[in-house]
């Protein structure tokens, strides 16, 4: 809850609005200009926004979330200050009001990812309907110039054969013609980590600046039971032989598989947590899935069967000592 923000004076307001503006702009600007560096300053890109709504209030946040929206739009185009809006300035806003709210985590992550899913969905029904742009065509063209972009780096760097450069380029094709079919899913992915990135680091601005928030281990984090069912159908929709079924479900399985990523992950750190070397066990979680990436699957079948196997309940008082 808030506790510290009843007196602000106008300049403290009025310097919390210009390092919002400033900070959230820049940051996200830096994704346009350095692909490598900017991916990481996206996820960071809303912080600033949580830190005009500490130090100045509800109305800061929001005038310096308008305000980097215009000036990316002006700067840049009306298409990249939209999407500056529905990534960032609408995840800065609704994240530190939910927290400061004591929705608690999982549920101001729930909320500003649904949220900004859905304004993204609008942004391209608007983009369809006034702007004259095919968003399917947009995607597709982002996509294979980031792909050209990699393979020419690689082939520079890397002085490949002319035949084994081929064989990478079909790779990176096939890689392409998967992310077309998978960037609704993929997108409220990464909204999803903006928004838990927002939000970690937002809890620490609070923290320092006095203001307490209700907090929740991750360990205790399960996703509703009734999930289960929209990823079993889904499971099945895969199957049918029309891509109007199995392209929408493909996603759905993708998109339900990142949320029992998750759990699964929940289950594995409480396993961790019951050992008297938890820190060394999780830092080798960490390692592991980093490096052998296809042990998610693994993760995710763990999160699935929690509901059956409660893997997280302690058999015996032995075990709750562990």
């Amino acid at each position: 809850m808030e506790n510290t923000q009843q007196h602000r004076s106008g300049g403290q307001i009025l310097a919390a609005v210009l390092i919002g503006t400033i900070g959230s702009g820049l940051l996200f600007s830096a994704g346009l200009a350095v692909p490598f560096i900017g991916f990481a300053s996206a996820f960071i890109a809303p912080v600033p926004l949580g830190f005009a709504r500490i130090k100045g209030g509800s109305s800061a946040a929001g005038f310096s979330a308008l305000l980097a929206t215009l000036l990316l739009a002006v700067l840049f185009s009306p298409i990249i200050g939209a999407w500056f809006a529905v990534q960032c300035g609408l995840i800065g806003l609704i994240i530190p009001e939910l927290a400061l709210r004591d929705f608690g985590v999982f549920r101001s992550i729930l909320w500003s990812t649904a949220a900004a899913a859905g304004l993204t969905i609008v942004l391209f029904i608007t983009m369809t309907v006034a702007g004259n742009i095919n968003p399917q065509l947009f995607i597709q063209k982002e996509i294979s110039t980031s792909i050209s972009q990699a393979a020419k780096l690689y082939e520079q760097q890397a002085g490949l054969a002319p035949q084994d450069m081929e064989v990478i380029k079909e790779g990176m094709e096939s890689v392409g013609r998967l992310l077309l079919q998978l960037y609704p899913a993929l997108i409220t992915i990464n909204l999803g980590l903006i928004s838990t990135t927002t939000l970690l680091l937002f809890r620490r601005m609070a923290a320092r600046s006095g203001t307490e928030l209700q907090s929740s281990p991750f360990a205790e984090f399960r996703a509703p039971a009734l999930l289960i069912w929209p990823l079993i159908a889904a499971g099945f929709g895969m199957l049918v032989p029309t891509t109007l079924i199995s392209t929408p479900s493909f996603n759905l399985v993708v998109l339900l598989s990142a949320i029992y990523f998750m759990q699964g992950l929940a289950v594995l750190i409480t396993f961790c947590e019951r050992t008297t070397f938890a820190s060394t066990l999780k830092m080798m979680l960490a390692i592991v899935l980093i490096t052998q990436p296809y042990l998610a699957g693994v993760v995710v079948i763990t999160g699935v069967f929690d509901y059956w196997g409660e893997f997280r309940t302690p058999r015996s008082k032995q075990d709750e000592n562990l």
